[in-house]
């Protein structure tokens, strides 16, 4: 007997009864934990709980995002407000990076902590061609956030872009959609007196 198998095996040869009580505990311990260990690392998120694939989209760092993908990130993964790399992009006015992460499966239709869509930020942050390529992506036009009830004509009303205005009314959006105070876009528009806007949404056929 070699002096390392004397050693290891001296619990069982001094206490039989006791190491064949604590072996299975061992294996099944070893059972219990090793899937924790072998399990992938949650992502890194920053102070303003951005993960790294996040705060990449938020930054326009196209490759980088590809890369990580690549790497088996998820496309959909959102971070601490219910943010995806896909809203990032719509937001941030990334449109090459947008098309890619539709491509590759992102969900148009996933919604942050405050019941915002892609298209909705993209429309919040006023951004032409992102808003376009959701739209033609088929995002739904007339989602509304949780908070006020407001739709993505809403905020375009409401920001006085008129592109956006005309932009969402041709691809169907409800002129007479109404918040959950009860306002309309068209009320917002005139409220801040933003003419063309205004003007679009009266040769819509919408009132307040």
């Amino acid at each position: 007997m070699t002096p390392l198998w004397h050693w290891l095996t001296l619990p069982y040869r001094r206490y039989p009864l006791l190491t064949g009580i604590l072996l299975p505990l061992a294996v099944v311990a070893a059972f219990a934990v090793t899937p924790r260990l072998m399990a992938p690392e949650l992502a890194a998120v920053d102070p303003l709980g951005r993960t790294a694939l996040t705060l990449a989209a938020e930054r326009g760092e196209f490759e980088t995002v590809m890369e990580m993908l690549d790497g088996g990130t998820a496309v959909d993964e959102r971070d601490a407000c219910g943010w995806t790399a896909l809203m990032k992009a719509a937001a941030g006015g990334h449109l090459a990076m947008l098309e890619a992460l539709l491509t590759r499966g992102a969900d148009p239709e996933h919604r942050d902590e405050a019941g915002y869509t892609a298209l909705m930020v993209a429309v919040v942050n006023g951004r032409e061609a992102t808003t376009r390529a959701l739209l033609e992506a088929g995002a739904s036009i007339d989602a509304v956030d949780d908070e006020a009830g407001w739709s993505s004509l809403t905020w375009a009303a409401r920001n006085g872009h008129p592109t956006l205005v005309a932009l969402l009314l041709e691809h169907g959006a409800d002129p007479d959609h109404r918040a959950s105070d009860g306002t309309t876009p068209l009320h917002w528009a005139r409220l801040g007196k933003h003419e063309e806007a205004t003007t679009l949404l009266v040769a819509a056929g919408t009132s307040e």
